[in-house]
């Protein structure tokens, strides 16, 4: 009888929670917390983004001065929330890293203006090394477009000097294996991009070669695929286009259309 009594009083002191509720809502806290902390960044983020996209029209505009104020602006938010992230680097995935691909891209044109060179990584510490890449391959976009311009008021030497960095950069990161990611597929814009300026270097050449020709003719075969930009660098550089297709051999008769 008192072993049953003794039983009885040791189930009665066991525990009677499944789970310990306080862990549940110090996690739910921390997410809460994550959720406002990631909020704040999506929302500041897109001042560094705006700022900087603006800052390369600027630069498109020659308006040096606006293009600084506006990296400026940038540069105030940047360190304040790369800072929120310390604690926690996933934060800084998506519209945060977007962000400073955008104001990587912009620095690195303001800096080929100045220098015909390319950013160093060193100059823009605070970006990340997926950062700087995804803004240099951008910024061989932002060369390609310059390079439109320039091409259309016959500075050749300008394009070329566009067609060589975006050349150099692309000739580095064929070394890198990219993988499937996102930088994979921004790298495929890049032999796009210098595909583009060769056209426009080339025709600028024989625009320059033909100069003294009062009209300049140049032919095309009709039957090869041509894109409509390339024909278009053409007719832009002062050429006159002349189509022309190849005559096919006739099939030789038969039999009996001999009889």
């Amino acid at each position: 009888m008192k072993r049953m009594r003794t039983e009885s009083t040791e189930e009665n002191a066991a525990p009677t929670t499944l789970l310990h509720r306080q862990d549940f809502i110090d996690m739910n806290q921390e997410m809460h917390e994550y959720d406002e902390m990631l909020e704040k960044i999506i929302k500041r983020s897109r001042e560094i983004l705006k700022a900087s996209k603006q800052a390369i029209f600027a630069l498109h505009r020659s308006d040096k001065a606006e293009a600084l104020k506006l990296l400026g602006s940038a540069e105030k938010v940047i360190p304040e929330l790369v800072t929120l992230t310390e604690k926690n680097p996933s934060l800084r995935d998506g519209a945060l890293s977007s962000s400073l691909e955008e104001y990587a891209e912009a620095k690195c044109f303001c800096y080929y203006l100045d220098t015909k060179c390319l950013l160093p990584r060193r100059d823009v510490p605070i970006v990340l090394k997926n950062e700087y890449l995804g803004g240099v391959i951008d910024f061989t976009g932002e060369l390609m477009r310059y390079a439109v311009v320039k091409a259309t008021a016959r500075e050749v030497d300008e394009v070329k000097r566009c067609k060589d960095m975006v050349e150099a950069i692309s000739g580095e990161l064929i070394q890198f294996d990219f993988r499937n990611g996102p930088l994979r597929r921004k790298f495929d814009s890049v032999k796009y991009n210098l595909r583009k300026l060769e056209v426009r270097y080339c025709c600028g050449r024989v625009a320059e070669n033909l100069q003294s020709s009062n009209r300049c003719t140049f032919s095309i075969d009709v039957t090869k695929k041509n894109t409509l930009y390339e024909l278009s660098l053409v007719t832009n550089s002062g050429l006159t286009l002349q189509a022309h297709s190849v005559q096919e051999t006739p099939a030789a008769s038969t039999r009996e259309d001999e009889e």
